[in-house]
């Protein structure tokens, strides 16, 4: 972990937080990670990057009331995780329904916020990062649309999934507590932080 003030490049940015470099330019052009641009590259002050290694509770930067709300949205938005919704998945579509969720909401975020919220739907791949095979991937898929928490959608030949937002989960964030990625007894300005409301707004 960084611990000096020092300009790092994509590389080791890369290397330290275990990332594509081409996912971190896309959060660095969208602002999701502060940087500044040096010639036709970039760097990054090693201090921006302390909130993505501290601990719950640990460190300078972390609240009284839990965790830092960049560590709360980093990858991935952590009050999903405790709404419930891993859960509900589970019992109705059974154990495969949440990993692809879940990895369906990770590509999401990864890409930053597109103006159509479309993702490039590569079943294959899908399969291979969630460790099933092809069929169980598509039937997942068929279900998630068929109970509105994705759209399946074809333009030509390219098929595209996007998450339907807001997504409806069995617990609301107001009622999850800050530690665990939620709203209950965080500080006023909480959901200001947009990665925290990504998936708690209309889509466009």
């Amino acid at each position: 972990m960084p611990t000096s003030r020092k300009l790092l490049n994509l590389k080791e940015v890369a290397a330290l937080l275990n990332m594509n470099t081409e996912v971190l330019r896309r959060w660095l052009r969208s602002g999701k990670l502060p940087g500044v641009k040096v010639g036709s590259d970039w760097r990054v002050n090693s201090a921006d990057l302390e909130p993505f290694f501290n601990p719950a509770g640990g460190g300078e930067k972390a609240t009284t009331g839990g965790e830092n709300p960049k560590k709360m949205c980093f990858r991935f938005p952590k009050w999903l995780e405790f709404s419930g919704l891993p859960k509900q998945l589970h019992d109705k579509f059974g154990p495969h329904a949440w990993p692809v969720f879940k990895k369906l909401i990770e590509l999401d975020f990864e890409i930053g916020r597109p103006q159509d919220r479309m993702l490039p739907l590569n079943t294959a791949e899908l399969a291979e990062r969630t460790g099933y095979d092809e069929q169980t991937v598509a039937a997942m898929l068929e279900q998630l649309h068929k109970h509105k928490l994705v759209k399946l959608h074809q333009i030509k030949s390219v098929e595209y999934v996007s998450i339907i937002t807001p997504i409806k989960t069995p617990r609301l964030i107001l009622d999850i507590s800050y530690e665990h990625g939620g709203v209950k007894g965080a500080p006023s300005k909480a959901l200001d932080n947009s990665c925290m409301r990504r998936y708690l707004e209309p889509g466009d």
